[in-house]
């Protein structure tokens, strides 16, 4: 019976593969730091660092508990552990979602120049609407689980390259435009927050939260922070606090002039 180690981001679909048939008693390694917002300037041992703004805004007004540093040392030993075992490694991505895609980049890197049976799947060759693994169910993973594709030694080095570019760039955020990688500082959405918010005129932090996801692939927390940036800039001003910060009322401040 050939032996399986899945590779996967964030919880959920960690839990839809775990309590699924067709990969029962396979090795799953769980990633979930947000590469998209971490400097990476310390990779090279494995090392993410949070923004110190970002992880107090978010443990103390969001009732999260995250650190600033996150090792990514014990996921190194047991990709490390699978290829001893000869495992077939398998990596469940996407194109779309940054986090996930950005996991994949840095597994890639680190199998650059090490022989192993590296596959991966993207979710949106399955269904190009389907914009990560996540929102998949389990007999949905189970048909993109047959679509698997084994990377050649090429591909790696491909992807291992687009890698190191974005270490080098190593600007506040990383995120997918036109179907690629894009370094972008913290203010590079500004225009369209502001923009849907005047669109929305007055409403919850929360509201406005939900309809810029529904267009752009980040996560709750990166947009409630870059939100929090323009209130400090006085550019969003909040008209109704509320103890759940997120649902707090705000609206744009040209709208007061």
């Amino acid at each position: 019976m050939e032996n399986i180690t899945e590779v996967v981001f964030g919880d959920s679909l960690c839990h839809e593969i775990k309590i699924s048939k067709f990969s029962k008693n396979n090795t799953i390694i769980k990633f979930d730091p947000l590469f998209s917002i971490c400097d990476l300037s310390n990779i090279d041992k494995h090392t993410l660092t949070l923004n110190d703004e970002y992880c107090s805004l978010i443990n103390s007004e969001l009732s999260y508990d995250i650190s600033n540093t996150y090792s990514l040392k014990n996921i190194i030993n047991d990709l490390e552990e699978s290829i001893k075992n000869n495992n077939k490694i398998r990596i469940w991505t996407t194109h779309k979602q940054i986090d996930s895609y950005l996991m994949f980049l840095y597994v890639c890197n680190y199998f650059s120049n090490i022989d192993s049976y590296l596959y991966v799947l993207f979710s949106d060759e399955f269904d190009k609407e389907c914009y990560s693994p996540s929102c998949m169910n389990e007999n949905e993973l189970e048909e993109l689980s047959k679509l698997e594709h084994r990377l050649t030694k090429e591909e790696i080095k491909k992807y291992s390259n687009e890698w190191k570019e974005i270490i080098n760039d190593n600007l506040d955020m990383r995120i997918i435009e036109n179907n690629k990688v894009k370094s972008v500082t913290f203010d590079y959405y500004n225009d369209i927050i502001l923009n849907k918010l005047n669109e929305l005129g007055e409403v919850k932090m929360v509201s406005l939260v939900g309809r810029l996801m529904s267009d752009i692939h980040l996560y709750d927390t990166v947009f409630t922070y870059l939100i929090y940036r323009l209130i400090k800039e006085e550019k969003i001003i909040v008209t109704g606090k509320d103890e759940r910060y997120w649902k707090s009322i705000i609206k744009t401040k040209k709208e007061e002039i």
